[in-house]
């Protein structure tokens, strides 16, 4: 009773010193005050774990434990097992997952709980890494230590036996081996949990394979178990109530600081392009960055700028990860989650490998492995589960540059030249065919497909009947840089018109976009295929696409060059949907070089060939033009006719697109008569139709014209708000008006100072 009476002493004297009351210390430390106060009085056994928690919540520094230790008469208290491995030195990044794993341990860690935290990521994402860094900075709290086992469920060699694991962990926590040899294996579990119920601990299972191997090794109650896993653990989450945590690479700005601590910062600043490459190229994965590093550091002669092009080749990405040191050799501990994967999803993942884009959507890898639906969606399924692919917000999957070198590798060794060929040429005309499909849903009818039988062989592209045009903008705003890639990547030799008919078919999305960019790299792509497969018509529908686009970036000479052939050569070919558009297009560069006669021409010409061709969008948007240069030339009432007719049209359609662009031209016409009251009404109209991501540009558009507005109606501070809208949007998408805006922003200003300059005078007179 004396110790027991010592150890109440010593409770009550720190909850005095605390300023507590026994309620407050019992709700402390996570008990009810009748259960602390028969503990205080003898009735009760002083549990290690209960003690060590009074001994947290009122901050004695072990003085409890080692009282109560001394009533026990527990030997075993000295022999606490701490078996982490080093924690890392140049630990970066994962504040967010350790404050996941900090949250698991407080609402988790309830009296009679056991908490679970699940690692799980890729290869040398920094799984274990994570787990000693969490563990190292908690592992105090818990009286029974920290128990670590590597199980090698995914690594080179014969998976750890979790007996083995058991009976090391019963040797480390002072169980004699005398008593192992004797004991069943129930027996052994039994024993271990219930020494750590006494004592709660870290348990740490490195490289988990499956809940069946980890199942005898989970502590009870108190404790913490910390998994790590390359493959998803549904099992042991489910029935562990678990925390589970996914681990991504290190953002670029992570890696970057990885790089740094270990070559040196002022090296990294110094060549800041080439490092982000390197980073980049190594996948953002800390053990492939430290790998980097100390090859910088053993080959100092090597810059930053040859490492980063060294590691941009597929032939020699792999080389520098490449060992004969297991741990840091990429092929044998990715050869471990490749072959445990079954035959089919094998092969899937070989196809990506020499696939020609990174980011893949489940339709377009059906195509390339010549899969069925369901095939291929079971085959994604374990290859994201293995973590070879990875699962992305819009539903496509992204592999890595080093999986997919690794995987190209493997291609080269276990698939057919022919297959392969085969492969290529068949995403590449179910891309063609599809993005033809999706770009007729946004503008039908705009142009003749240019899709023989030939090029759509034995592939079916998506249809978005159902879905109709958002569906179809969904799919241009999700694969047409994909779809670009595909082209320009392609080894095709059977369908050399496919090369050109896939980046021109975008048209219609870059017109609605006003992607610029995408839209000019497109262009002279197609460009170059079509002079390179001697297409006529590929030539001049690129050639249009290109003009179009350089009079859309100011380039406004060139543009009426390329469109000026553009519509001869559809002339002579008697193209006359294709010679529309040209001539719409060649009437909006003609107007922004200040040339409204020309324009009223080709802009005639459009209406007539866009009537006889029946194309109702098309014939729309150019009356909205014809508005714009009849007004020019002074024939205001003829403007204002075409431009209602331009809006009377948009209202039959199901998009609201063009009826963004009527509103917008009776608007300026309004405008440009004084009529800016009027004419607000239409810009907030355009804008109320402009508010999806792909219409960012006509809704800066809409904000400076009524900016505008609101600036000549005097309203200067709501004029100035409306122009900051403007330039945030501008900004974000890159457009060079927004140096116009801040002119103008700047203006008002001045204005709003000589307006109050102004009212201070008379107030003084």
């Amino acid at each position: 009773m004396r110790t027991i009476d010592s150890f109440a002493a010593a409770v009550h004297r720190r909850r005095r010193q605390s300023g507590l009351t026994l309620g407050a210390v019992a709700a402390k430390a996570g008990y009810s005050a009748s259960y602390l106060s028969k503990l205080l009085h003898g009735h009760r056994t002083l549990l290690p774990s209960v003690v060590h928690d009074l001994d947290t919540a009122l901050a004695a520094e072990g003085e409890l434990d080692k009282i109560a230790a001394e009533q026990r008469g527990d030997a075993r208290s000295a022999a606490r097992p701490v078996q982490l491995p080093p924690a890392p030195v140049d630990f970066v990044g994962r504040e967010q997952q350790l404050r996941v794993m900090d949250h698991a341990l407080v609402t988790q860690g309830r009296p009679g709980a056991t908490v679970t935290i699940v690692i799980e990521g890729g290869f040398w994402a920094g799984k274990t890494a994570l787990a000693v860094h969490w563990a190292a900075g908690v592992q105090a709290r818990f009286p029974g230590g920290c128990l670590f086992a590597d199980l090698r469920g995914l690594a080179p060699g014969v998976p750890a036996d979790p007996e083995e694991v058991l009976d090391g962990f019963l040797l480390a926590l002072g169980v004699s081996s005398a008593e192992l040899g004797t004991s069943s294996l129930q027996a052994r579990v039994a024993r271990y949990r219930s020494l750590l119920a006494e004592r709660p601990a870290i348990v740490i299972l490195d490289n988990v394979a499956d809940y069946q191997q980890a199942e005898r090794l989970l502590p009870g109650a108190g404790s913490v178990v910390l998994a790590t896993s390359r493959e998803r653990q549904s099992g042991l989450l489910a029935r562990t109530g678990g925390t589970a945590i996914e681990l991504s690479p290190l953002t670029i700005e992570q890696a970057l600081e990885l790089l740094g601590r270990r070559v040196g910062e002022a090296r990294v600043q110094a060549s800041a392009a080439a490092a982000a490459l390197v980073a980049e190229r190594c996948g953002c994965l800390p053990m492939t960055v430290l790998i980097a590093a100390e090859h910088l550091q053993r080959h100092r002669e090597t810059s930053l700028s040859e490492l980063a092009k060294r590691l941009d080749s597929e032939k020699t990405r792999l080389d520098l990860f490449t060992s004969s040191d297991p741990a840091v050799n990429i092929h044998g501990v990715v050869d471990v989650s490749y072959l445990a994967l079954p035959a089919e999803a094998r092969r899937v993942f070989r196809y990506l490998g020499i696939g020609p884009a990174n980011v893949v959507g489940k339709e377009s890898v059906g195509v390339l492995a010549d899969l069925d639906v369901e095939r291929t969606r079971e085959a994604l399924r374990l290859l994201t589960e293995a973590h070879l692919l990875e699962p992305l917000a819009d539903g496509r999957y992204r592999i890595s540059l080093l999986l997919r070198a690794y995987a190209h590798q493997r291609a080269l060794v276990e698939e057919q030249l022919s297959e392969v060929e085969r492969a290529h040429d068949r995403t590449l005309r179910w891309y063609a065919a599809t993005a033809w499909e999706a770009n007729n849903t946004l503008i039908p009818n705009w142009a003749h497909s240019g899709l023989t039988p030939q090029n759509v062989a034995d592939v079916e592209p998506m249809s978005f009947r159902a879905g109709g045009f958002e569906a179809a903008m969904a799919w241009c705003e999700r694969e047409a840089a994909t779809a670009l890639q595909v082209a320009r990547n392609a080894r095709t030799y059977g369908a050399k018109d496919v090369l050109w008919l896939l980046p021109t078919a975008f048209l219609p999305y870059f017109v609605l976009t006003r992607s610029w960019n995408t839209w000019l790299t497109a262009a002279h792509d197609g460009l170059a295929a079509a002079r390179a497969a001697g297409s006529a018509a590929g030539i001049a529908r690129s050639l249009q696409a290109l003009g179009w686009v350089e009079h859309e970036l100011g380039r406004t000479n060139d543009g009426v060059g390329h469109l000026e052939e553009a519509l001869r050569r559809h002339d002579e070919l008697g193209d006359d949907r294709s010679r529309a558009w040209t001539a719409y297009g060649l009437g909006l560069a003609y107007a922004s070089s200040g040339r409204p006669a020309e324009a009223r021409q080709q802009h005639e010409l459009a209406d007539r060939l866009f009537a006889d061709s029946g194309i109702k969008v098309g014939l729309a948007v150019n009356r909205a033009a014809l508005a714009g240069v009849c007004d020019e030339l002074g024939a205001p009432e003829k403007a204002m006719e075409y431009a209602l007719d331009a809006l009377n049209r948009a209202h039959t359609f199901t998009s609201k697109a063009v009826l963004g662009i009527a509103h917008q031209r009776i608007g300026e016409l309004l405008s440009r008569h004084g009529q800016h009251r009027a004419a607000l009404k239409h810009f907030d109209e355009a804008l109320a139709v402009r508010g999806r991501s792909w219409q960012r540009w006509g809704a800066a558009q809409s904000l400076i014209s009524r900016a505008e507005a609101l600036s000549e109606l005097g309203q200067v501070e709501q004029a100035m708000q409306t122009f900051l809208q403007s330039l945030k949007i501008l900004d974000a998408i890159r457009d060079v008006r927004a140096s116009e805006v801040r002119t103008r922003l700047a203006s008002l200003e001045a204005r709003i100072v000589d307006l109050r300059g102004d009212v201070g005078r008379l107030r003084s007179r």
